[in-house]
């Protein structure tokens, strides 16, 4: 019996870099805006940063590899307290925070049915798969975790990379999903953010979000571009 055996994508190595560390970029954000940071957190990122340079070399990042890798360690927990004081300043709405949900930016910025915004975006991850565990109970388009659902779809694509349709259509899912949902609002609300913080990690962390969006897509529609 003949065996027919597809070929599997293609990875030039200026962007096999990119496909390895993007994911790790998309759970770091993930990770600090879902939730106020512990201690472990925050001391979790900076090894990972420290030993696998998880971060890309961009203007943004070098800022946030910068001051994590600075944090003397007898600093760790004075440091800890005050970013999880942020994070609730930040986006307690009870104290009038910030608003981390796209269809909420989107029906107040574009005019957008929210709830069919929202629908799309659970439907986005119901075909794919993708189910999270909510432990604060946050709603399906909140920023952290249409982060999560690309870091989650960044493995998968590099985990399928022998089975090549399948690779490419999860590269698909995920340049449509960040044309269509992430950079439609992320970047207002990165602004948002910066603006409203003094906290190197918090600005840090906006200033990645949009640099980082806008060169994933770039890279991704040029490594799609080469697979034909």
């Amino acid at each position: 019996m003949t065996m027919l055996f597809k070929e599997p994508v293609q990875i030039p190595e200026d962007e096999a870099r990119w496909l390895e560390l993007r994911g790790w970029v998309y759970q770091l954000i993930a990770d600090f805006l879902s939730r106020p940071p512990r201690m472990s957190l925050i001391a979790e990122w900076r090894g990972r940063i420290e030993h696998r340079n998880t971060i890309p070399v961009c203007r943004s990042g070098k800022k946030l590899k910068s001051y994590l890798e600075s944090i003397p360690e007898d600093n760790l927990r004075r440091v800890c307290y005050e970013e999880a004081d942020e994070f609730e300043r930040l986006f307690s709405l009870q104290r009038g925070g910030i608003t981390a949900c796209e269809s909420l930016y989107r029906s107040r910025g574009e005019g957008i049915d929210g709830l069919a915004c929202l629908a799309e975006i659970r439907n986005e991850y119901e075909e794919n798969g993708v189910v999270f565990n909510k432990i604060r109970g946050e709603r399906d388009d909140h920023i952290a975790l249409e982060l999560e659902f690309m870091a989650v779809l960044s493995e998968a694509m590099l985990s399928k990379a022998g089975l090549r349709e399948s690779c490419l259509r999860l590269a698909d899912v995920q340049i449509g999903f960040l044309e269509s949902h992430l950079l439609k609002w992320a970047p207002v609300f990165s602004a948002e953010l910066a603006a409203a913080t003094t906290s190197t990690l918090y600005g840090g962390m906006a200033e990645l979000l949009e640099e980082f969006l806008k060169l994933d897509l770039e890279h991704l529609r040029i490594w799609r571009s080469l697979q034909g």
